[in-house]
């Protein structure tokens, strides 16, 4: 279903400062407890305009910013070669070659509204995870705004919540006091 998904012809949306005002990497930092982790997967990183400030507020992280766009990761490697901690790399469809038990985080940006198999997705999520290592997914709330995806496809925390559980993850939470989006952790 290409039509949910970002056209990446317009990565350059991705890279505009306004979108930490809507949902700061600090916000998600304090929300997941992170302290400091070693390993952190970018999922469907797009630009891995995300994955920057994880490397620079937590020293000797390295984080693997996977997208299923070779156009998506072309412009990492070619853009974000002044990172060498941001590891740009290939996924296929709900696959990552990593091995399991690798990361000691793993977060999604505004992506989970494109995912065909959330469920299977958020598997492979739980297989790359630690145990006892979290995740955070935040997507956009399902309110009409004038940007952001149609409303049709768009999900409640309610439903992730769901999805999450199924997956296998545990003690999941649900933070709403962004504007724009919400925001979920939880744990493997």
């Amino acid at each position: 279903m290409t039509e949910k998904r970002f056209d990446p012809r317009k990565l350059n949306k991705l890279n505009n400062p306004d979108r930490y005002k809507l949902l700061s990497p600090e916000y998600i930092i304090s929300k997941a407890g992170l302290r400091n982790p070693s390993l952190i997967i970018d999922y469907g990183a797009g630009t891995g305009f995300y994955s920057i400030p994880f490397i620079e507020r937590f020293n000797e992280v390295k984080v693997y910013a996977a997208d299923i766009s070779e156009i998506m990761v072309a412009w990492m490697q070619e853009n974000l070669s002044a990172y060498e901690n941001i590891i740009p790399m290939k996924m296929e469809d709900n696959k990552i070659s990593l091995e399991d038990d690798f990361a000691d985080f793993l977060f999604m940006i505004n992506l989970h509204h494109e995912l065909d198999n959330p469920v299977l997705a958020l598997g492979e999520c739980f297989r790359l995870l630690k145990k006892g290592a979290k995740i955070a997914v935040s997507d956009w709330k399902k309110t009409q705004m004038d940007f952001g995806p149609p409303l049709a496809i768009r999900l409640s925390p309610d439903d992730v919540k769901q999805q999450l559980l199924q997956a296998g993850f545990r003690n999941v939470e649900i933070y709403n006091e962004a504007e724009f989006n919400y925001l979920l952790v939880a744990v493997k």
